[in-house]
């Protein structure tokens, strides 16, 4: 989710900024979501991990949006998500206490909490229902014609996993779509 004037000027007012570097967790999975994070520069992924210790994206973020484990902060359970950096991060931090102390003042930032929980659920719906209905490849294009850019930020292996294929299999894909292209001049 893109920052609105209302939640930006609460980050400007009340947030600390933070360096992390790529491949940092800012929250494992069991742990209690303690922040909010706005993302001023960097790109970050939010992953399940599992009972074999290996990681699937579900969700990518980048420069302007808010990142949480919204469920774990505002219910106050612990995460089944893991937040990992993906690029070295220029972050701004809000505490848990600040957020959940000034929603019951401000009801507009309750407001907007809510729609920053709404969001990532339709995201949720939406990588349900694509890794039902469409192909690996159909969901790789479908990113590359979206968002080209961010695509190119993702590594292979983070981006393979999210698509539900292995690093060669993702290989292969973009390998037969670059011949396709090229035979047809594109």
């Amino acid at each position: 989710m893109q920052l609105d004037t209302v939640l930006g000027d609460f980050f400007l007012t009340y947030g600390k900024h933070l360096h992390i570097e790529a491949n940092h967790a800012l929250l494992r999975s069991g742990d209690f979501a303690k922040n909010l994070y706005l993302i001023k520069a960097g790109a970050v992924r939010i992953c399940v991990r599992d009972a074999e210790g290996t990681d699937t994206s579900v969700q990518f973020f980048f420069e302007g949006e808010v990142v949480s484990s919204l469920e774990s902060l505002v219910s106050g359970c612990p995460s089944e998500l893991e937040i990992i950096t993906m690029e070295a991060c220029h972050l701004c931090v809000l505490d848990r206490d600040t957020v959940l102390a000034h929603t019951l003042s401000k009801p507009i930032l309750q407001t907007q909490l809510l729609a920053l929980t709404q969001l990532r659920l339709v995201d949720y719906i939406k990588l349900y229902t694509s890794a039902i209905s469409q192909t690996p490849t159909e969901r790789y294009l479908g990113m590359l014609s979206t968002q080209p850019d961010r695509l190119a930020r993702i590594p292979m292996h983070v981006l393979a996993g999210y698509l539900g294929v292995t690093p060669v299999h993702l290989s292969r894909i973009r390998r037969k779509l670059k011949a396709s292209a090229d035979k047809t001049g594109i």
